[in-house]
């Protein structure tokens, strides 16, 4: 029960019944749970008593226990609670040999006390699991909750390597529930090897080094498609133990179901609503370059008239849903009085046009329709459906803008966001342009929004978009400063001083910022030191998959010094578009890619100053 060579040469170990002790005044743990004492009283009536007890013993025989207070109430318990329990008549008891050896153990148990390395625990637990024993008999033996052992059992299975780098400090709790997800324990091998070498630093990296090749249940395929079908097809999911992380490990099987399920609910359209054709599109955005470049004609719904009570009726739906206090059966009415005035195709637009579906980034189904084909064009126009266009037909057309329209109002918004960013370590700058408006020498051309307005300084896709948090701040509404005690708050605001007044100046004249005109907004740029990598970095999402294939494609080649010949760049082409915007997206982002690729120092620099050639 005792290890002897521990014991100190002028203490022994008596063995006493447990009417004989008592909770000393020494000892520290005075006041403990019952739900503790009754988890320990478990562990000892499964294992027995690991640990003696220690103690001073007084003139009448009776000991006072200074070290294992808890014990000593387990064993209690167990007596109160087991009449069957023999612990109880012959407890092992280290006794002091005087009242400051007593009071001495009685601090050092409770202060070197440590609990046990997350590590070591993973391992005594896997080794009684593996003997059969439950998570309840664990727990018991080791006096923790049942959830704490189920939360230890579910990394049991990690290599050694993971848990001695755990055991080491090299990664931490959560790193090692990332490992529990790996398909393969050579990928655990190399992640661990890559955060050794400093080339993984970042727990959320390990999500994309550990699935190389999956798509995550948020991806907007796995959303439309759903686990069942996915599975159906013959895919493979990976659910995270510790949270709600889903993988799709196999991509193709997924772009296959993707498709099949995406031509199914076209078909459905069709036969639903009629329309002359209907085609797929496997992209997340159909803007202005697919309209332009497959030359569709477009025609719009015919808009429908409200009567004067309903139109009485909507505002008043508007209304109520502008103020949250619109119920079911009310948006109910507003969708169908929304559908009147939006309209409908005529039978003749449905007899000469189609649509093209696809799945948004949400993974919800979207319909385009109205759009008429090159070829159809003559037919619709003879039938009155499309109207002849009012310029000429000659090959004296503007270029094709490479930016949807949707995208350019981004990266404007961006372009402003990286201005604004850089103007708030200039205040004396922003002064002085405020005086230049005041004093009307802008004419109409305003520099700042002085109606108090908050220009657009956002992107419609936020991802890789980040502004310094104080443009991102919200200050006081009207509706929050409505009856408030101007004097009182005035007073408040001047005590804070000049520092605060010339901090919120700053904060909110940045806010204001619209710059001008696009000269005056390079002026003020270059005078700000402002850069638009600083607030935005490019990914997929945010702008590769929003752009013609061709387009990345060269983007891919300047900024390796790739020849368009060249066997790297043919590989390239030869990718579909969403594995090409990936690719940029990791060129971008990712350093072992980076390496993986040989980019140059001077690469290196050109990648993180590149910004698309719109803002040329």
């Amino acid at each position: 029960m005792t290890n002897q060579s521990t014991i100190p040469n002028d203490a022994t170990i008596i063995y006493a019944s447990l009417d004989q002790l008592y909770l000393h005044d020494l000892n520290p743990r005075q006041n403990v749970a019952q739900e503790e004492v009754e988890t320990l009283a478990d562990s000892i009536k499964t294992c027995g008593l690991l640990q003696n007890l220690g103690g001073i013993q007084d003139d009448d025989g009776k000991i006072g226990i200074v070290s294992g207070g808890r014990r000593l109430r387990a064993l209690a318990h167990l007596a109160e609670t087991h009449p069957d329990f023999e612990g109880a008549s012959s407890i092992p008891v280290l006794l002091a040999r005087d009242l400051e050896q007593a009071e001495f153990w009685a601090n050092a148990e409770n202060t070197a006390r440590e609990a046990l390395d997350p590590a070591d625990e993973i391992r005594a637990y896997g080794r009684m699991a593996a003997t059969n024993a439950d998570a309840e008999a664990i727990a018991s033996a080791f006096g923790v909750t049942v959830a704490h052992v189920k939360g230890r059992l579910k990394l049991a299975n990690l290599p050694d390597a993971a848990l001695d780098a755990l055991k080491a400090k090299t990664i931490n709790l959560s790193a090692a529930q990332k490992m529990t997800t790996a398909q393969d324990e050579k990928l655990v091998l190399e992640a661990l090897q890559a955060i050794a070498e400093g080339r993984l630093s970042n727990v959320s990296q390990l999500d994309h080094f550990l699935h190389p090749k999956a798509a995550k249940a948020t991806d907007r395929r796995a959303v439309f498609v759903g686990v069942a079908a996915y599975e159906a097809g013959g895919g493979k999911i990976t659910r995270d133990l510790f949270s709600e992380d889903v993988f799709f490990e196999d991509q193709d099987v997924l772009d296959e179901v993707f498709a099949a399920q995406l031509a199914e609910a076209a078909e459905q359209v069709r036969v639903t609503d009629g329309w002359a054709w209907v085609e797929t599109h496997s992209e997340a955005y159909l803007g202005w370059n697919f309209i332009e470049d497959n030359k569709f004609a477009r025609v719009y719904p015919v808009e429908g008239v409200l009567s004067d009570d309903q139109m009485e009726r909507y505002e008043d739906l508007c209304e109520m849903a502008d103020s949250d206090v619109l119920n079911a059966d009310g948006e109910e009415e507003l969708t169908s009085l929304q559908v009147i005035l939006e309209g409908t195709f005529t039978d003749a637009h449905i007899a000469h046009a189609g649509c093209v579906v696809y799945v948004d980034q949400s993974g919800d189904l979207k319909v385009e329709a109205g759009l008429i084909r090159p070829e159809d064009k003559k037919p619709a126009i003879a039938a009155g459906v499309l109207q002849t266009s009012a310029h000429g037909s000659g090959d004296d057309k503007a270029p094709k803008n490479p930016y949807s329209q949707k995208l350019r109002d981004d990266l404007d918004a961006i372009k402003l966001a990286a201005l604004q960013n850089a103007m708030l370590d200039q205040p004396d700058l922003l002064l002085d342009l405020l005086a230049f408006q005041l004093s009307g020498a802008t004419g109409f051309r305003d520099v700042f929004d002085v109606s108090l307005g908050t220009p657009s300084n956002t992107p419609s896709v936020e991802a890789g978009f980040e502004i310094d948090k104080r443009l991102s701040k919200p200050g006081v509404s009207p509706a929050d400063a409505w009856g408030v005690d101007l004097k009182k708050a005035f007073a408040s605001f001047k005590k804070k001083g000049p520092k605060h007044r010339a901090a919120e100046l700053t904060r909110h004249l940045a806010k204001l910022l619209t710059s001008g005109d696009a000269v005056f907004h390079e002026v003020l740029s270059e005078k700000a030191g402002a850069d638009i990598r600083k607030v935005w970095t490019p990914t997929a999402e945010n702008l590769f998959k929003r752009v013609a294939g061709p387009m990345l494609e060269t983007i891919y080649c300047d900024l390796l010094d790739l020849a368009p010949t060249s066997a790297e760049a043919k590989a390239f082409a030869k990718l579909k578009k969403a594995e090409k915007a990936k690719t940029l997206e990791d060129l971008f982002s990712d350093q072992t890619k980076q390496k993986l690729l040989g980019v140059t120092a001077a690469q290196k620099a050109r990648i993180e100053a590149w910004v698309p050639d719109y803002y040329d």
